[in-house]
């Protein structure tokens, strides 16, 4: 079984993939902004962009091995700051 900080290095990269996956929907939100578009339509983007991070990552975790899911899986129960993240990234389905 991998260790916590093994599981938690793997979500993390899990997570940076699919922020860099989603990148241009971060960075049209930011433009948004700065070009003055309406904050409702601005946050609308952003909350876009988190829930397509969120889907790439669960995508990106169902395609890892059994053995190191189930490993996230069993710290993601017994530690609640593991928890915590894990269930940021997930997000919403």
């Amino acid at each position: 079984m991998k260790t916590k900080d093994e599981a938690y290095e793997i979500i993390c990269d899990l997570n940076d993939e699919a922020h860099s996956a989603t990148w241009d929907e971060w960075v049209a939100a930011d433009d948004a902004e700065n070009e003055g578009e309406d904050m409702d339509v601005v946050e609308g983007m952003r909350e876009d962009a988190s829930y397509n991070q969120a889907r790439e990552f669960r995508e990106a975790f169902q395609s890892l091995d059994e053995e190191t899911q189930q490993a996230i899986l069993h710290w993601e129960k017994n530690d609640e700051e593991f928890a915590e993240e894990f269930k940021m990234w997930w997000g919403e389905e």
